[in-house]
């Protein structure tokens, strides 16, 4: 069931590389339904557009089929999907179509009553309501003025009304059938039907007619003839004020509209480009308007199109769900969830172009970016212009003759930006301006003439004696007390010098991960290769990991993931969904982020470990 924890969820579907990115938290919703003035949604599409995404589902992606009719949730989390091609339910992980033998083939309107039980209304076969898994059907048989049943309601004593194309029938809290009898509300084919909050029932029928219904009873109709708007087409009933609806018009704009003495109109909202109202929806205190041509809202008198949705078409219906997601459905594109986006585009919010970012880090209250031209630095009041620098030499003296940062690393490809334990940033230029490291305003470059493999730098790495790892085309140095005092290369074993990636071991060994050639274990006894023939998944690591609360280093490689123990023996993940990943991270609470070419997958890193 939905907010059930599963093994492996996936967040976002994006080119991550092409995103500044950091997590936000969405706020928290209630259980509250569509309709009522209480009810909140974690998404707010009209005035934090990047803060949301949506994803339509279809029959190339899960659901069933590709058109949608109706759409509830009920108490126990699942989401339930009316279409031409039966009940749908969703989960929150996977969509099943129920079974269809029992005579609940073609939904084509859905209702959660009062008790939490599911009615259907079908297309040809009547009205069912299912209880416990069960189905208790009616049909032109069992006294329904018609099979086609277009929507369903309630009223305050348990009484549910069915809305057919001949008519309305109610049924009691004993299962019993009766029809009204009025001639008005017989010769009606009820497009909808809509429960006030005193109980009063609205009904409209395809013809623009209004029905104000009360313990059953026609309590008054209004006629298209009648109605100063020329008929009624969507309509919702006001749930701040009995008597009162919200109306689409003959005019397609849409009306508020007091029905208690008379007919008078309060406001008219003009929802232009909008076309064909198909439902009215109140949430979090705002009217949702699904159109046949997209979706608006009405929030403080004023109306704004959403746009930039994958739906644009016959959106029918919308449903807030209990985590406060929106849900709608459409006869031709299926349906769409639109939930809070977990994470926020910075390069939009602060005007940057889109850029490659290879590296990010946090420092001094900035985030420092790395990209394919060069650093950008930004906080809290936007980009950052300049980070002064007292001192740029190399490790030899020789003056950079730079006194910025920024300036000193511009048109450079940075590979990677890492913090160390004394508070200095190392920035890894690809044929720039070498190792960088920046200590509190001085920068020392470090580059093949002060010893390092070559000028081609990708990444560095802390060992708990404070020397630094270097990973280079050529192997690997190492760095201690600001001088290159090691180079492991080719000539010490070294076959594949592409390195990608680099550990300190538990025992204090330089695991080394290369772009082809697996892994190199470097200690005092010399050089030793673990690769596809030790058991290693692929001869590419994208990166090592190490983990000292399980004693361990993950890998990542092209692939797989996999992880290596303390005698170098390597487990792969087989059960892990996805391949084509780059790197992982374990948070506080013990879910490991992998980031791959497909989005991030998040999992309890104890799942990884049992291979579950």
């Amino acid at each position: 069931m939905m907010g059930q924890r599963v093994a492996v969820k996936r967040i976002g579907a994006s080119c991550l590389s092409l995103l500044l990115a950091f997590i936000l938290l969405p706020a928290a919703g209630t259980a509250s339904a569509v309709g009522s003035s209480d009810a909140v949604i974690t998404v707010d599409p009209v005035n934090h557009p990047e803060n949301f995404s949506a994803v339509l589902y279809n029959n190339t992606n899960g659901l069933p089929t590709s058109e949608a009719n109706a759409i509830v949730q009920t108490a126990d989390g699942f989401i339930w999907i009316g279409s031409y091609g039966g009940l749908i339910r969703y989960d929150g992980n996977t969509f099943v179509r129920m079974d269809s033998t029992k005579g609940v083939a073609s939904v084509v309107s859905l209702f959660v009553d009062s008790q939490d039980r599911l009615w259907i209304g079908t297309n040809d076969s009547g009205v069912a309501v299912m209880e416990q898994g069960e189905y208790r059907m009616w049909g032109k048989v069992k006294g329904l003025p018609s099979a086609k049943v277009n929507a369903i309601t309630e009223d305050q004593n348990g009484t549910i009304y069915v809305g057919t194309s001949h008519g309305i029938a109610l049924i009691d809290s004993e299962y019993q059938l009766h029809t009204m009898e009025e001639p008005e509300v017989v010769e009606a084919d009820v497009r909808d039907i809509r429960t006030g909050t005193d109980g009063t029932i609205y009904a409209s029928s395809e013809m623009g007619d209004l029905m104000i219904i009360r313990d059953g009873k026609l309590a008054r109709f209004i006629s298209i003839a009648d109605n100063p708007l020329d008929g009624v087409g969507a309509m919702l009933p006001d749930p701040e004020a009995p008597g009162r609806i919200y109306m689409e018009a003959a005019d397609f704009a849409l009306y508020h509209v007091d029905l208690n003495d008379g007919f008078q109109i309060l406001k008219k909202f003009d929802v232009e480009p909008l076309k064909y109202l198909w439902d009215i929806g109140y949430i979090n205190g705002a009217l949702w308007v699904c159109s046949g041509n997209g979706i608006g809202v009405i929030d403080d008198d004023s109306f704004q199109l959403v746009e930039d949705l994958p739906m644009n078409s016959n959106i029918g219906h919308i449903m807030r769900d209990y985590l406060g997601n929106l849900w709608f459905t459409s006869t031709r594109q299926g349906v769409m969830k639109v939930v809070p986006n977990q994470f926020s585009d910075l390069s939009e919010r602060y005007g940057l172009d889109k850029m490659v970012v290879n590296s990010t880090c946090m420092y001094d209250g900035k985030l420092f970016v790395g990209t394919d031209v060069g650093l950008i630095v930004l906080d809290d009041d936007g980009v950052v212009s300049s980070i002064p620098l007292t001192k740029a030499a190399t490790v030899s003296g020789k003056d950079l003759g730079a006194d910025d940062l920024i300036s000193l690393l511009e048109g450079y490809r940075i590979r990677s930006i890492i913090r160390d334990s004394r508070d200095r940033l190392w920035f890894s230029t690809w044929r720039g301006q070498g190792l960088i490291c920046y200590d509190r305003g001085a920068v020392t470059a470090y580059d093949t003439e002060a010893g390092t493999l070559s000028n081609n730098f990708r990444a560095v790495c802390e060992r708990e004696d404070g020397s630094i790892l270097v990973v280079v085309t050529g192997g690997v140095n190492v760095i201690r007390d600001g001088r290159v005092v090691a180079a492991y290369g080719k000539e010490d074993g070294i076959v594949n010098t592409e390195s990608l990636t680099v550990e300190e071991g538990m025992n204090g060994d330089i695991i080394l991960g290369s772009n082809g050639g697996g892994i190199y274990i470097i200690n005092e006894s010399g050089v030793r290769n673990i690769n596809v023939e030790n058991g290693l998944p692929s001869d590419i690591v994208m990166r090592l990991k190490r983990d000292p609360n399980r004693d361990l280093i993950w890998i990542v490689t092209s692939s797989a993931i996999a992880y290596l123990t303390p005698d170098y023996q390597v487990t792969t993940v087989h059960k892990f969904p996805y391949s084509n990943n780059f790197d992982l991270f374990e948070n506080s609470e013990g879910d490991m982020w992998v980031l791959s070419s497909n989005g991030i997958y998040v999992t309890p890193a104890e799942y990884m470990i049992a291979d579950e």
